[in-house]
């Protein structure tokens, strides 16, 4: 029984204490300080979260996998690669084309060459997930055209089917094809020439930096795939090559190219273009022709211009020279840098077509008297690896269309 000594001691305890105090299992008066991993335990009994009285869930053998959309979303990886906001986008062009600028003053200087491979970079690291879409579009179009694989029954060849000596030695050595040969396309071997417009145009037009991106785009694309020879030239009242066939394009390449443009030229000579770049692709061809390659469609010209003054030449100087490229059996898409913000479309440009002396001249449209057969208006950038492919694969049925008919 208790005391009154206990009684009052108990009375005078804090309220807190008092009620975390607890008396003994026989009924007695004595207290002792509770043991907090005891109390832990009645803590999760009254919340009913034992894990040890809980059931556990049979596990079966079988290995499962797992996506997680929003880790794996391509669009999720591009928008670390390149600002989302088209604000954003648009002021960095802005910076971008002021830094062209600085850099056309810097001819010859170290800091160009600095300044110049920064910039590529940042025109890579703005399209890289563009170049990405398009090099994986660009796979399905552009089929292998280089033999590397081993296939097929001869009597001679480099290496022998296995499979074939045990039928060779049955019947008596009269089944000689045994003997494989690298004649299995699985390698695309292209030579692509990308030729951007050097005029002065184009920097009145403000299209430079549509073709500077188009161009890295295009590049690193062509480059990730291993679509065979890229080769870069510039032209205007003159033709540059600025960086043949032959060498692999890098990122110094890049930056090599960047310094090279003017955008000073004062006149569009296509005419000469496609004969200069029809020489240069006869030349290749003959260099690779050792090798075996399909050349029917394995040569293929880019050109990327504001598509202005196309006619300086003359209308038949310029046709002709387009049949004169097509029967070399090299492919032409004309890309038409045609950029939103400028005050006059291309699409709105009138030409006057002559009939004869002493008459009135017709007033058409530029567009309809367009030479090349295949080209594309490119307005925005985020469209071109799309637009380029579904061009592509559409041109490159048709002629395989005509070749068989």
């Amino acid at each position: 029984m208790e005391t009154q000594e206990d009684q009052d001691k108990v009375a005078n305890l804090p309220a807190s204490k008092l009620s975390s105090e607890h008396q003994n299992a026989d009924g007695e008066g004595e207290t002792k300080e509770p043991n907090p991993e005891v109390m832990k335990e009645e803590d999760k009994m009254e919340e009913g979260v034992d894990d040890k009285d809980q059931p556990k869930a049979d596990r079966s053998n079988i290995s499962t996998i797992h996506t997680v959309p929003e880790l794996t979303s391509h669009h999720a990886s591009v928008s670390d690669l390149r600002p989302v906001d088209p604000q954003e986008m648009e002021a960095l062009r802005l910076e971008l084309e002021k830094q062209l600028g600085m850099l056309n003053q810097m001819h010859g200087t170290p800091e160009e060459e600095r300044d110049s491979q920064a910039m590529w970079h940042r025109y890579e690291s703005m399209t890289s997930g563009l170049a990405r879409d398009l090099c994986e579009q660009l796979r399905l179009v552009l089929e292998p055209t280089k033999a590397s694989k081993l296939r097929g029954d001869f009597r001679t060849g480099k290496r022998i089917n296995m499979r074939k000596v045990i039928p060779y030695i049955a019947s008596g050595f009269r089944k000689d094809k045994i003997w494989l040969r690298r004649s299995k396309p699985s390698k695309r071997q292209y030579q692509i020439l990308l030729a951007v417009d050097d005029s002065s145009s184009m920097a009145d037009n403000h299209s430079k930096q549509l073709a500077f991106e188009s161009l890295a785009v295009i590049s690193n694309a062509l480059t990730w795939l291993e679509a065979g020879e890229l080769a870069v030239c510039s032209f205007g009242e003159s033709v540059q090559l600025l960086h043949p066939f032959h060498e692999q394009f890098t990122d110094q390449s890049g930056a090599k190219i960047l310094r090279q443009f003017t955008f000073s030229q004062r006149k569009t000579k296509i005419a000469q273009l496609l004969k200069y770049t029809t020489a240069t692709m006869l030349s290749a061809r003959s260099r690779l022709h050792s090798g075996g390659a399909n050349l029917e469609t394995s040569q293929l010209l880019l050109v990327v211009s504001d598509g202005r003054g196309l006619f300086l030449e003359g209308m038949e100087t310029v046709k002709a020279a387009v049949r004169a490229a097509r029967d070399a059996n090299v492919f032409l898409v004309f890309v038409v840098i045609d950029n939103p913000n400028t005050r006059d479309s291309i699409l709105d440009i009138k030409v006057p077509i002559f009939h004869g002396a002493g008459m009135m001249p017709d007033i058409q449209s530029y567009m309809e008297h367009f030479p090349f057969p295949f080209y594309i208006i490119l307005r925005d950038i985020n469209s071109l690896p799309e637009t380029l492919c579904d061009a592509l694969r559409q041109w490159f049925e048709l002629v395989t269309a005509g070749d068989i008919s």
